[in-house]
């Protein structure tokens, strides 16, 4: 479970979290041909649609595990308008593990906008995102449901893509609540960047980032991520090494869970190799 200022959340029970898994999965393959059929049959030339599908060696989210360590499949699907308004689905497969348990998927839907800021080459992007998880149940009832307002500013020198934005979650009761009474909110602020190594079809890329609120784990932390990746066609394929400022100190004095324990909360943010295998259609 994550913190959530003046309390763990309790032991949650599931509505067929083996069923959500396998709905994923078959979600996950079923956006391919639907793609692919749309752009087969063609759409309106002010849209245009485009998905990804990616095996992950694990899933991470800012810099912690929620699928236990395990493999995890992903699928995200988008439609751009060319003025820059655009609105998409991700769909990640979760395991429910000691110490993070947000039901076994995730179903995020995002909505914003892109522009250009003058002739400088900033581009400012506006939206908003909302993570459901609709196999965690507390009480009987759908938890852990999130909506965040996010925001960044981004720049291309040359090979070189950088990025900076803050996603900002409102008070909401599945933050948890102020030891003073109220919903907690939460802030994300990073930065990232992206390098292409020319003449190849590889790229190195970096990303930091700070929480703090309603989704601190154990206490407010930074995540990082850097890695190299490269791509052929329609193919990709990413290795990066991703972690967090916790330490074990921090896991040993407020462990996660139903049942607290500093071995399991540790394992969830200490740093691991993650691999991914993507294919765009």
């Amino acid at each position: 479970m994550f913190a959530t200022g003046t309390r763990a959340i309790p032991a949650v029970s599931h509505s067929a979290p083996a069923r959500w898994s396998a709905v994923a999965t078959i979600i996950v393959l079923g956006l391919m041909p639907i793609v692919v059929r749309a752009q087969d049959t063609g759409v309106p030339a002010s849209f245009s649609v485009a998905g990804t599908a990616s095996l992950l060696s694990q899933y991470r989210f800012r810099g912690l595990s929620r699928s236990d360590n395990q493999p995890a499949v992903q699928a995200d699907l988008s439609v751009t308008h060319v003025a820059g308004a655009y609105a998409g689905v991700t769909l990640t497969s979760e395991s429910p593990g000691p110490a993070v348990d947000m039901g076994a998927g995730e179903i995020d839907l995002y909505a914003g906008y892109s522009h250009a800021l003058g002739p400088g080459g900033i581009m400012l992007d506006l939206g908003l995102r909302g993570y459901l998880h609709p196999g965690y149940l507390y009480r009987g009832r759908t938890a852990g449901n999130v909506v965040e307002i996010y925001g960044s500013l981004d720049r291309q020198i040359g090979p070189i893509d950088l990025r900076a934005g803050l996603s900002y979650a409102p008070p909401q009761a599945h933050l948890g609540h102020k030891a003073g009474g109220g919903a907690r909110d939460n802030t994300y602020v990073f930065a990232e960047t992206r390098a292409d190594v020319p003449g190849t079809p590889l790229h190195l890329h970096a990303h930091g980032g700070c929480t703090g609120g309603g989704l601190d784990y154990t206490r407010s932390y930074c995540d990082y991520r850097v890695g190299l990746g490269a791509t052929h066609k329609a193919l990709g394929i990413d290795v990066s090494l991703v972690g967090t400022t916790l330490s074990q100190a921090d896991a040993r004095a407020r462990p996660q869970g139903p049942v607290p324990d500093p071995a399991q909360t540790w394992r969830v943010a200490r740093s691991a190799v993650v691999l991914g295998l993507s294919l765009q259609f």
